[in-house]
Protein backbone atom coordinates (compact mmCIF):
# COMPACT_ATOMS: atom_id res chain seq x y z
CA UNK A 1 0.00 0.00 0.00
CA UNK A 2 2.81 2.38 0.88
CA UNK A 3 4.60 1.48 -2.35
CA UNK A 4 1.51 2.33 -4.41
CA UNK A 5 1.09 5.59 -2.50
CA UNK A 6 4.69 6.55 -3.32
CA UNK A 7 4.21 5.82 -7.01
CA UNK A 8 1.02 7.90 -7.01
CA UNK A 9 2.76 10.87 -5.40
CA UNK A 10 5.64 10.56 -7.88
CA UNK A 11 3.17 10.44 -10.75
CA UNK A 12 1.44 13.55 -9.40
CA UNK A 13 4.78 15.36 -9.20
CA UNK A 14 5.66 14.42 -12.75
CA UNK A 15 2.26 15.49 -14.01
CA UNK A 16 2.51 18.72 -12.01
CA UNK A 17 5.96 19.43 -13.45
CA UNK A 18 4.77 18.77 -16.97
CA UNK A 19 1.70 20.91 -16.41
CA UNK A 20 3.80 23.69 -14.94
CA UNK A 21 6.17 23.55 -17.89
CA UNK A 22 3.17 23.66 -20.22
CA UNK A 23 1.49 26.68 -18.67
CA UNK A 24 4.60 28.67 -17.65
CA UNK A 25 7.52 30.08 -19.58
CA UNK A 26 10.58 32.25 -18.98
CA UNK A 27 11.24 35.38 -21.08
CA UNK A 28 14.90 36.41 -21.25
CA UNK A 29 15.99 40.06 -21.62
CA UNK A 30 17.38 39.29 -25.09
CA UNK A 31 14.17 37.72 -26.46
CA UNK A 32 10.77 38.46 -27.87
CA UNK A 33 7.86 36.20 -26.88
CA UNK A 34 4.57 35.77 -28.73
CA UNK A 35 1.51 34.07 -27.29
CA UNK A 36 -0.70 32.73 -30.04
CA UNK A 37 -4.26 31.72 -29.08
CA UNK A 38 -5.76 29.32 -31.59
CA UNK A 39 -3.24 30.50 -34.16
CA UNK A 40 -3.74 34.24 -33.62
CA UNK A 41 -1.21 36.44 -31.81
CA UNK A 42 -2.86 37.69 -28.64
CA UNK A 43 0.14 38.77 -26.61
CA UNK A 44 3.56 40.20 -27.43
CA UNK A 45 6.31 40.46 -24.80
CA UNK A 46 9.57 42.39 -25.17
CA UNK A 47 12.11 40.79 -22.85
CA UNK A 48 14.19 43.97 -22.73
CA UNK A 49 11.32 45.64 -20.87
CA UNK A 50 9.30 42.79 -19.37
CA UNK A 51 11.54 39.80 -18.67
CA UNK A 52 10.72 37.05 -16.17
CA UNK A 53 8.39 34.12 -15.51
CA UNK A 54 5.08 34.18 -17.39
CA UNK A 55 2.02 31.92 -17.64
CA UNK A 56 -0.24 30.83 -20.49
CA UNK A 57 -2.86 28.25 -21.31
CA UNK A 58 -1.49 24.89 -22.40
CA UNK A 59 -1.38 23.78 -26.00
CA UNK A 60 -3.53 23.57 -28.13
CA UNK A 61 -5.20 26.65 -26.63
CA UNK A 62 -2.12 28.83 -26.57
CA UNK A 63 1.30 28.44 -28.13
CA UNK A 64 4.59 30.17 -27.27
CA UNK A 65 6.85 31.54 -30.06
CA UNK A 66 10.25 33.03 -29.13
CA UNK A 67 12.63 35.17 -31.20
CA UNK A 68 16.10 36.56 -30.56
CA UNK A 69 15.90 40.34 -30.11
CA UNK A 70 19.62 40.88 -30.59
CA UNK A 71 21.32 42.23 -33.72
CA UNK A 72 22.27 39.75 -36.42
CA UNK A 73 24.78 40.03 -39.26
CA UNK A 74 24.97 38.24 -42.57
CA UNK A 75 27.26 38.59 -45.59
CA UNK A 76 25.93 38.46 -49.10
CA UNK A 77 27.86 36.45 -51.65
CA UNK A 78 29.70 38.36 -54.40
CA UNK A 79 27.76 38.78 -57.61
CA UNK A 80 28.39 40.71 -60.79
CA UNK A 81 26.42 43.93 -61.26
CA UNK A 82 26.53 46.38 -64.19
CA UNK A 83 27.33 50.09 -63.82
CA UNK A 84 25.86 53.08 -65.62
CA UNK A 85 28.74 53.15 -68.12
CA UNK A 86 28.21 49.49 -69.08
CA UNK A 87 31.00 48.09 -66.91
CA UNK A 88 30.69 45.16 -64.50
CA UNK A 89 31.91 44.87 -60.90
CA UNK A 90 31.91 42.03 -58.39
CA UNK A 91 30.46 43.43 -55.16
CA UNK A 92 30.11 41.78 -51.76
CA UNK A 93 27.97 43.43 -49.08
CA UNK A 94 27.29 42.91 -45.40
CA UNK A 95 23.99 43.60 -43.64
CA UNK A 96 23.26 44.30 -39.95
CA UNK A 97 19.63 43.67 -38.97
CA UNK A 98 17.29 42.83 -36.08
CA UNK A 99 13.64 41.92 -35.52
CA UNK A 100 11.68 45.11 -35.02
CA UNK A 101 8.09 43.80 -34.87
CA UNK A 102 7.94 40.11 -33.84
CA UNK A 103 4.24 39.82 -34.66
CA UNK A 104 4.70 41.05 -38.25
CA UNK A 105 7.89 39.01 -38.52
CA UNK A 106 6.01 35.85 -37.46
CA UNK A 107 3.19 36.37 -39.92
CA UNK A 108 5.49 37.05 -42.90
CA UNK A 109 8.88 35.33 -42.85
CA UNK A 110 8.35 33.41 -39.57
CA UNK A 111 11.93 32.14 -39.07
CA UNK A 112 15.35 33.88 -38.90
CA UNK A 113 16.62 31.67 -41.73
CA UNK A 114 13.77 32.70 -44.01
CA UNK A 115 14.28 36.33 -42.96
CA UNK A 116 17.95 36.17 -43.95
CA UNK A 117 17.09 34.72 -47.35
CA UNK A 118 14.54 37.48 -47.87
CA UNK A 119 17.06 40.15 -46.89
CA UNK A 120 19.65 38.69 -49.25
CA UNK A 121 17.20 39.03 -52.14
CA UNK A 122 16.36 42.60 -51.12
CA UNK A 123 20.06 43.55 -50.86
CA UNK A 124 20.89 42.09 -54.26
CA UNK A 125 17.94 43.83 -55.90
CA UNK A 126 18.77 47.20 -54.32
CA UNK A 127 22.47 46.75 -55.13
CA UNK A 128 21.72 46.20 -58.82
CA UNK A 129 19.36 49.17 -59.00
CA UNK A 130 21.68 51.59 -57.22
CA UNK A 131 24.94 50.55 -58.92
CA UNK A 132 23.24 50.91 -62.32
CA UNK A 133 22.82 54.63 -61.53
CA UNK A 134 26.54 55.19 -60.91
CA UNK A 135 29.57 55.04 -63.20
CA UNK A 136 32.71 52.98 -62.62
CA UNK A 137 34.90 55.95 -61.69
CA UNK A 138 32.58 56.71 -58.75
CA UNK A 139 33.54 53.35 -57.22
CA UNK A 140 37.13 52.84 -58.42
CA UNK A 141 39.27 55.95 -58.77
CA UNK A 142 42.70 57.22 -57.73
CA UNK A 143 41.13 60.53 -56.71
CA UNK A 144 39.35 60.16 -53.33
CA UNK A 145 37.19 63.21 -54.07
CA UNK A 146 35.49 61.34 -56.93
CA UNK A 147 34.72 58.22 -54.89
CA UNK A 148 31.00 57.82 -54.09
CA UNK A 149 31.01 54.55 -52.10
CA UNK A 150 29.44 56.06 -48.93
CA UNK A 151 26.68 57.54 -51.06
CA UNK A 152 26.09 54.21 -52.82
CA UNK A 153 25.92 52.40 -49.45
CA UNK A 154 23.41 54.97 -48.14
CA UNK A 155 21.18 54.58 -51.20
CA UNK A 156 21.20 50.78 -50.91
CA UNK A 157 20.46 51.04 -47.18
CA UNK A 158 17.44 53.29 -47.73
CA UNK A 159 16.05 50.99 -50.38
CA UNK A 160 16.48 47.79 -48.33
CA UNK A 161 15.24 49.44 -45.12
CA UNK A 162 11.95 50.47 -46.73
CA UNK A 163 11.43 47.01 -48.23
CA UNK A 164 12.34 45.15 -45.02
CA UNK A 165 10.00 47.19 -42.85
CA UNK A 166 6.95 45.28 -44.10
CA UNK A 167 8.51 42.07 -42.75
CA UNK A 168 8.95 43.50 -39.24
CA UNK A 169 12.73 43.74 -39.81
CA UNK A 170 14.91 46.74 -39.00
CA UNK A 171 18.00 47.03 -41.22
CA UNK A 172 20.52 49.03 -39.20
CA UNK A 173 23.44 49.17 -41.57
CA UNK A 174 24.69 48.00 -44.97
CA UNK A 175 28.29 48.20 -46.14
CA UNK A 176 30.38 47.22 -49.13
CA UNK A 177 32.86 44.57 -47.99
CA UNK A 178 34.68 44.01 -51.28
CA UNK A 179 34.68 45.46 -54.77
CA UNK A 180 36.51 43.56 -57.49
CA UNK A 181 36.75 43.97 -61.24
CA UNK A 182 36.26 40.92 -63.44
CA UNK A 183 39.34 39.87 -65.42
CA UNK A 184 37.86 40.87 -68.75
CA UNK A 185 37.06 44.34 -67.40
CA UNK A 186 40.28 45.04 -65.48
CA UNK A 187 42.41 45.73 -68.58
CA UNK A 188 39.79 48.08 -70.04
CA UNK A 189 39.41 49.99 -66.79
CA UNK A 190 43.17 50.28 -66.33
CA UNK A 191 43.59 51.67 -69.85
CA UNK A 192 40.76 54.13 -69.26
CA UNK A 193 42.38 55.27 -66.03
CA UNK A 194 45.72 55.70 -67.83
CA UNK A 195 44.07 57.85 -70.49
CA UNK A 196 42.41 59.92 -67.79
CA UNK A 197 45.75 60.42 -66.04
CA UNK A 198 47.36 61.43 -69.34
CA UNK A 199 44.63 64.01 -69.89
CA UNK A 200 45.30 65.37 -66.42
CA UNK A 201 49.04 65.49 -67.16
CA UNK A 202 48.47 67.46 -70.36
CA UNK A 203 46.11 69.80 -68.57
CA UNK A 204 48.67 70.47 -65.82
CA UNK A 205 51.47 70.91 -68.37
CA UNK A 206 49.39 73.39 -70.36
CA UNK A 207 48.53 75.34 -67.22
CA UNK A 208 52.18 75.32 -66.14
CA UNK A 209 53.34 76.51 -69.56
CA UNK A 210 50.79 79.33 -69.50
CA UNK A 211 51.96 80.40 -66.04
CA UNK A 212 55.61 80.23 -67.14
CA UNK A 213 54.87 82.40 -70.19
CA UNK A 214 53.00 84.94 -68.07
CA UNK A 215 55.85 85.06 -65.53
CA UNK A 216 58.43 85.50 -68.31
CA UNK A 217 56.44 88.33 -69.88
CA UNK A 218 56.01 90.08 -66.53
CA UNK A 219 59.72 89.70 -65.81
CA UNK A 220 60.66 91.10 -69.25
CA UNK A 221 58.31 94.05 -68.83
CA UNK A 222 59.77 94.77 -65.38
CA UNK A 223 63.31 94.44 -66.78
CA UNK A 224 62.58 96.85 -69.63
CA UNK A 225 61.05 99.31 -67.18
CA UNK A 226 64.07 99.12 -64.86
CA UNK A 227 66.53 99.51 -67.76
CA UNK A 228 64.64 102.50 -69.13
CA UNK A 229 64.65 104.10 -65.68
CA UNK A 230 68.38 103.39 -65.35
CA UNK A 231 69.07 104.95 -68.76
CA UNK A 232 67.14 108.08 -67.87
CA UNK A 233 68.92 108.29 -64.53
CA UNK A 234 72.31 107.81 -66.17
CA UNK A 235 71.50 110.54 -68.69
CA UNK A 236 70.52 112.89 -65.86
CA UNK A 237 73.72 112.12 -63.93
CA UNK A 238 75.80 112.55 -67.07
CA UNK A 239 74.11 115.89 -67.74
CA UNK A 240 74.79 117.02 -64.18
CA UNK A 241 78.41 115.92 -64.54
CA UNK A 242 78.83 117.86 -67.78
CA UNK A 243 77.36 120.97 -66.17
CA UNK A 244 79.63 120.62 -63.13
CA UNK A 245 82.66 119.99 -65.36
CA UNK A 246 81.85 123.11 -67.39
CA UNK A 247 82.12 125.19 -64.22
CA UNK A 248 85.52 123.66 -63.43
CA UNK A 249 86.70 124.18 -66.99
CA UNK A 250 85.98 127.88 -66.62
CA UNK A 251 88.21 127.97 -63.56
CA UNK A 252 90.92 125.91 -65.25
CA UNK A 253 90.93 128.29 -68.21
CA UNK A 254 92.13 131.12 -65.95
CA UNK A 255 95.52 129.38 -65.41
CA UNK A 256 96.01 126.53 -67.83
CA UNK A 257 99.54 125.55 -66.69
CA UNK A 258 98.53 125.36 -63.05
CA UNK A 259 95.48 123.39 -64.03
CA UNK A 260 97.56 120.95 -66.01
CA UNK A 261 99.86 120.57 -63.01
CA UNK A 262 96.95 119.76 -60.69
CA UNK A 263 95.60 117.24 -63.15
CA UNK A 264 99.05 115.64 -63.34
CA UNK A 265 99.16 115.30 -59.55
CA UNK A 266 95.65 113.84 -59.51
CA UNK A 267 96.59 111.36 -62.22
CA UNK A 268 99.78 110.39 -60.37
CA UNK A 269 97.83 109.87 -57.14
CA UNK A 270 95.41 107.50 -58.81
CA UNK A 271 98.20 105.61 -60.55
CA UNK A 272 100.12 105.09 -57.29
CA UNK A 273 97.14 103.82 -55.25
CA UNK A 274 97.83 100.17 -56.10
CA UNK A 275 100.92 98.25 -55.06
CA UNK A 276 102.65 98.54 -58.43
CA UNK A 277 106.14 99.46 -59.55
CA UNK A 278 105.89 102.25 -62.13
CA UNK A 279 108.69 103.78 -64.17
CA UNK A 280 107.95 107.46 -64.68
CA UNK A 281 109.40 109.77 -67.31
CA UNK A 282 109.93 113.32 -66.08
CA UNK A 283 109.83 114.66 -69.60
CA UNK A 284 106.25 113.45 -69.93
CA UNK A 285 104.99 114.08 -66.37
CA UNK A 286 105.93 117.50 -64.98
CA UNK A 287 105.15 116.38 -61.45
CA UNK A 288 107.84 113.70 -61.64
CA UNK A 289 110.38 116.25 -62.87
CA UNK A 290 109.48 118.49 -59.96
CA UNK A 291 110.03 115.67 -57.46
CA UNK A 292 113.35 114.68 -59.09
CA UNK A 293 114.91 118.17 -59.31
CA UNK A 294 113.28 119.86 -56.33
CA UNK A 295 112.72 123.61 -55.94
CA UNK A 296 115.42 126.15 -56.97
CA UNK A 297 116.70 128.13 -53.92
CA UNK A 298 119.53 130.69 -53.67
CA UNK A 299 122.31 129.75 -51.27
CA UNK A 300 122.75 131.79 -48.08
CA UNK A 301 125.73 134.21 -47.94
CA UNK A 302 126.69 133.15 -44.49
CA UNK A 303 126.19 129.46 -45.18
CA UNK A 304 128.64 127.29 -43.21
CA UNK A 305 131.36 125.44 -45.03
CA UNK A 306 130.45 121.92 -46.06
CA UNK A 307 132.50 118.95 -45.03
CA UNK A 308 134.83 117.27 -47.42
CA UNK A 309 133.08 115.14 -49.95
CA UNK A 310 129.98 117.25 -50.18
CA UNK A 311 131.33 119.71 -52.73
CA UNK A 312 130.13 117.66 -55.53
CA UNK A 313 126.66 117.63 -54.13
CA UNK A 314 126.70 121.38 -53.68
CA UNK A 315 127.86 121.86 -57.21
CA UNK A 316 125.03 119.63 -58.36
CA UNK A 317 122.53 121.63 -56.34
CA UNK A 318 123.91 124.89 -57.70
CA UNK A 319 123.75 123.52 -61.18
CA UNK A 320 120.18 122.44 -60.61
CA UNK A 321 119.27 125.85 -59.26
CA UNK A 322 120.90 127.54 -62.19
CA UNK A 323 119.01 125.28 -64.59
CA UNK A 324 115.79 126.05 -62.87
CA UNK A 325 116.49 129.79 -62.96
CA UNK A 326 117.32 129.68 -66.62
CA UNK A 327 114.02 127.96 -67.25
Amino acid sequence: MKAHLGMFVLALLVVGALLTNTISYQVDNTEYALIKTFGQTTRQIDGRQDAGLKFKWPWPVQKLVEYDARTSVFEDMANEVPTRDKQNVLMTMGCVWRIKDPSTFNSTVNTPEAAQDTLRKLVRSAKSDVVAKHSMDEMINTDPAKMQLPRIEAEILDSVRQAADRYGIEVQNIGIKSLVLPKDVSATVIEAMKEERQRDVKKFESAGQAQATAITERAKAASDQILEFARRKAAEIESEGVQAAAKHYQEFAKNERFSMFLRSLESLKKELESKTVILLDGSQLPAVDFIRNGPSLKPFDNAPSLPAGTEKSDNSAAATAKESKSK
